[in-house]
């Protein structure tokens, strides 16, 4: 039944999802154009790593143009919960491979270092092991917001709890920007990935400012009309 529900989806849905499968294999494409010798893991690493950030950026930047070009901000629209499903592909993809490629044998070495007295672990404070005690914690969220971005889990929590939910969106985008630059610093990746990251933190900070902006002179002019309209029945 959760299967059917899903497969109906209607086919406008089933474009973006298209598109957005397609964007992402040219994503990694460009990877591979940009290092040609480099394996699929790593194509896939910053292909998917990369498509996952802009995605996450991009689903953010639906909620202002709507404010600004239709005045209002739907709870549930799917155009910009498709978006937020592939950021989670993506995000998904990108932590397989970033983690297969990194492992050594022991997977808590990315996270964790062996205590130097004793038994046990200690958090791993190095520049690497910050960004990927960073990145977990993203994954969680991310996860987390792909696991509730469907029809079932908003007739579930209902309109304002899905909301609610929907929000962490800003925690995610916070923490995988944070990720991003902590590796592109010390792993010293090229420009145009430092470039194409710092263009992305600045878009989205204009246009969130400018969506605050609009819903709070929203809200201040309907209070204004009520007030207006109560002294006007006086």
């Amino acid at each position: 039944m959760h299967l059917l529900t899903f497969l109906n989806i209607g086919w406008q849905r089933w474009r973006t999802h298209a598109v957005l499968a397609v964007l992402t294999v040219i994503a990694c494409w460009v990877i591979h154009l940009y290092a040609p010798y480099a394996d699929l893991v790593y194509m896939l690493t910053l292909g998917c790593g990369y498509m996952s950030l802009i995605l996450i950026v991009f689903s953010l930047l639906i909620g202002p143009y709507k404010l600004l070009f239709q005045r209002r901000n739907p709870v549930n629209l799917s155009f910009r919960r498709d978006v937020g499903i592939w950021a989670g592909i993506t995000g998904c993809i990108h932590v397989v491979f970033a983690t297969a490629g990194r492992t050594r044998g022991n997977i808590l070495y990315l996270f964790l270092r062996p205590k130097s007295q004793g038994a046990g672990y200690d958090l791993l404070l190095s520049p690497s092991g910050i960004s990927n005690n960073i990145g977990l914690l993203a994954t969680v969220v991310l996860v987390m917001l792909l696991v509730v971005s469907n029809d079932i889990s908003l007739r579930y929590f209902k309109g304002k709890r899905w909301k609610f939910l929907q929000r962490f969106n800003y925690l995610l985008a916070t923490l995988v920007f944070i990720h991003t630059v902590l590796y592109e610093q010390f792993s010293n990746r090229e420009r145009p990935f430092i470039i194409l990251t710092i263009l992305l933190i600045i878009i989205l900070l204009i246009v969130q400012a400018a969506g605050i902006w609009l819903y709070n002179a929203q809200h201040t002019k309907k209070r204004s009309d009520i007030r207006s309209l109560l002294r006007h029945k006086k």
